[in-house]
């Protein structure tokens, strides 16, 4: 299966160029223009890869990846930039950026970084790790982390914050919860709100409001946390 990419990249002899290669070496490559281009395209897609400029039109890179890394997003980011200062390379690993190469730059050099980061993002998925905002969970050691705070879940506990990690900050509905579990609705049903007072409490003596379960009147639950942005920014 190829490996989604977006090129976010406002100069179009660039982007035109980077993409035909990338295109015939394999890759499914869709391009943005713009900061506000890249928030409707993550927003209506999900990707592999993103190869981000630090200059664009209507804002920073770097800001754009800060906003992504804050909603909980943990796709690799490999910064495209012409700026080749200290500072700015700082910035953008910093803000959440897994890489950064300097244009003008091979393409042979940016496919063998490319493949690294996602060889790397596989592995990670194979290790059964979910990181939603400040809370990191690894399904393998049942261990749950909330901005540096360990928390002492229940069993039925961890597999409800599971589930809920996983959906990043969407709606998980009641049926999806006990599809989840894989309990017996009529007798489970009525225990999902006291699990879910149990883990507030925990969450909220761990970590106050960094991040928070958000009861959705008539659907279900929701992570919301301090840095998060809106699907469709």
């Amino acid at each position: 299966m190829m490996n989604k990419i977006l090129l976010v990249e406002d100069d179009s002899q660039i982007a035109k160029s980077l993409s035909l290669n990338l295109s015939l070496s394999g890759y499914e490559v869709a391009t943005a223009d713009s900061v506000s281009a890249a928030q409707v395209k993550v927003s209506q897609n999900s990707y592999d890869l993103l190869l981000l400029d630090v200059g664009l039109p209507d804002g920073s890179g770097i800001d754009f990846c800060r906003q992504l890394r804050g909603a909980g997003s943990d796709v690799p980011i490999l910064f495209l930039s012409a700026r080749t200062d200290e500072e700015t390379v700082v910035r953008g690993i910093s803000s959440g950026g897994d890489d950064y190469i300097r244009k003008p730059f091979g393409t042979e050099e940016l496919k063998v970084r490319m493949n690294k980061l996602l060889q790397r993002a596989a592995a990670a998925e194979k290790s059964n790790l979910i990181h939603a905002g400040p809370l990191a969970l690894n399904l393998d050691h049942r261990s749950a982390v909330v901005d540096g705070q360990p928390l002492t879940l229940g069993k039925r506990e961890f597999d409800i914050l599971a589930i809920l990690a996983r959906k990043k900050g969407d709606v998980v509905t009641r049926e999806m919860i006990l599809q989840g579990l894989q309990e017996n609705a009529e007798l489970y049903d009525r225990t999902i709100d006291s699990h879910m007072s149990h883990l507030r409490k925990k969450i909220r003596d761990a970590a106050g409001i960094t991040l928070q379960i958000v009861a959705v009147y008539g659907v279900g639950y929701r992570l919301q946390w301090s840095q998060q942005v809106a699907r469709a920014l």
